[in-house]
């Protein structure tokens, strides 16, 4: 029974990880049409554009924050690991469990802080000191989304290191240096 739930809740958090890396993937190729565009008519039109500098700059914290979740599936995050791969497997284990929990309650911790910053640039109707005036609120929202789902992530790799859950392992690729 908690394997199953384990598996599932698995499952669900790849789902949501995976759908905002290719969410963050769009957006990156949005990215790139967009400073095309603004260099064609920057350099050709000699017409520059008003929006794409904010737009680009807000859309490319927003790729880098919502893949993170993915990447961490992957194991494809910078892993130090001189120490930790000349302990036996129970103690990596059981390490690698304390560091995803705790590093779970930081991402936790960061999507809530994150969460009272975006209640606030809406409360006081902050806008971007820009001919957008783009309510802030929208491109501070990245910060609770993606620190959540980087918790949920970091949550989910404790779980896997417990056997829990059927056909993963916590870590498959991870870069070690």
């Amino acid at each position: 029974m908690a394997a199953t739930l384990a598996t599932a809740l698995d499952r669900l958090v790849l789902m949501i990880s995976a759908a905002m890396a290719i969410f963050a993937g769009l957006l990156l190729a949005a990215l790139y049409v967009i400073v095309q565009y603004e260099v064609f008519t920057r350099f050709v039109l000699h017409a520059p554009t008003h929006w794409t500098h904010e737009v680009s700059t807000f859309a490319i914290s927003w790729v880098g924050l919502l893949a993170a979740p993915y990447v961490l599936r992957l194991g494809s995050h910078l892993e130090v690991d001189l120490i930790t791969t000349r302990l036996p497997r129970g103690a990596r284990n059981a390490l690698g469990v304390a560091t995803d929990l705790l590093g779970a309650g930081f991402c936790a911790f960061a999507a809530w802080g994150g969460a009272g910053f975006v209640e606030l640039a809406h409360m006081m109707e902050a806008t971007s000191a820009s001919e957008l005036d783009t309510p802030l609120w929208i491109p501070y929202l990245v910060i609770p989304v993606a620190f959540g789902l980087l918790a949920l992530e970091f949550v989910a790799r404790a779980v896997a290191r417990t056997g829990l859950v059927r056909g993963r392992e916590a870590t498959s690729t991870a870069i070690h240096i």
